[in-house]
């Protein structure tokens, strides 16, 4: 007796294989799809956080008399702490300090923006960071809160700024090290306050909002370098050393010689009107060919890293260019 023949349905192996290459072409299409609309959905996120800090001076300014926080640590800290503070002198100002005169603990440091402007937006100062494993948490879930950059603390500290590192001819020294220091995703503009205090004759003891010229181009923060080896970017200087401010990473306070280009070979800034925009690079810094074009030094050229005077990026606040 014959038994029926019963046909056996399935996949060939040739089949499969094609299946499993067309998934794969698929895929490799998609991925750089992917890549673009995560970089993008971060650069995003990043927008948000200076846009909240340009909130948060907003409101600084306006219960404190017009006047805009410092951008770093003034003359009772030392230049380290002025570029790079230190976790422990963070908590010391804040916790420890003695008032020579009075004897009485008197907290310093609580005009700087990384103190001052958190409680606005519902963020703790950081000198709270200060204090026992906060300052670990401060880094390592750097993507959870308004001082960090999600695709800065993506990117992870690259092994030759950790330490002191030989590099060629150049000394790289971030010293991106998150149990010693916090790292800034973003920095307030150090030439605004900061220069005026210190060189304006008579010396202005505070910048007031009501003294800018350009508000919706006067820059408040902006998104700081984080990696030596970042690209693009224009060194003033062709081989920096161990004690050259360019090789200064993740600083509190940021000018056109810290400018990150992280986001699509550009960064985010935050204006005194309180608007953020992306920017590229080239057009922030300049390459070492750009001329200023307006105030005191109108007609010389910018070297390399410099500003190069655009009218809707001001880091001086009477709107005239910073060359140096």
């Amino acid at each position: 007796m014959n038994l029926p023949h019963k046909k056996v349905s399935g996949f060939t192996l040739i089949e499969l294989l094609v299946v499993i290459a067309i998934i794969a072409i698929l895929a490799a299409m998609l991925l750089p799809a992917l890549a673009k609309a995560k970089n993008q959905a971060q650069q995003a996120v990043c927008l948000s956080n200076l846009k909240q800090w340009g909130l948060a001076d907003t409101m600084y300014v306006d219960e404190h008399d017009d006047c805009f926080p410092t951008p770093r640590y003034q003359n009772y800290a030392s230049s380290a702490d002025q570029d790079n503070p230190i976790w422990g002198d963070i908590g010391a100002f804040e916790y420890t300090h003695i008032d020579p005169v009075t004897g009485k603990q008197t907290p310093i440091g609580d005009d700087i923006w990384f103190n001052s402007l958190p409680p606005y937006i519902n963020t703790q100062p950081l000198y709270v960071w200060a204090i026992g494993p906060k300052k670990v948490q401060f880094n390592n879930a750097a993507g959870h809160n308004l001082f960090a950059c999600p695709t800065a603390f993506g990117q992870g500290v690259d092994s030759i700024d950790n330490t002191s590192a030989q590099y060629g001819n150049a000394q790289y020294h971030g010293n991106m090290q998150p149990g010693t220091r916090p790292l800034f995703s973003y920095g307030m503009n150090s030439k605004g306050p900061a220069n005026a205090n210190i060189t304006a004759q008579p010396p202005i003891v505070n910048v007031k909002k009501t003294m800018v010229v350009h508000p919706s181009a006067y820059v408040l923060f902006s998104d700081d370098r984080n990696r030596s080896m970042e690209q693009p970017y224009y060194p003033f200087s062709g081989n920096p050393s161990s004690t050259d401010n360019q090789v200064d990473l993740a600083t509190p306070h940021s000018y056109t010689t810290r400018f990150s280009s992280r986001h699509g070979k550009g960064g985010n800034i935050t204006f005194s009107d309180g608007h953020s925009a992306h920017f590229k690079y080239d057009y922030v810094v300049s390459d070492g060919t750009a001329i200023s074009p307006s105030g005191p030094t109108a007609g010389s050229t910018v070297a390399a890293g410099k500003d190069p005077g655009r009218a809707d990026i001001n880091w001086d606040y009477q709107g005239f260019p910073v060359i140096n």
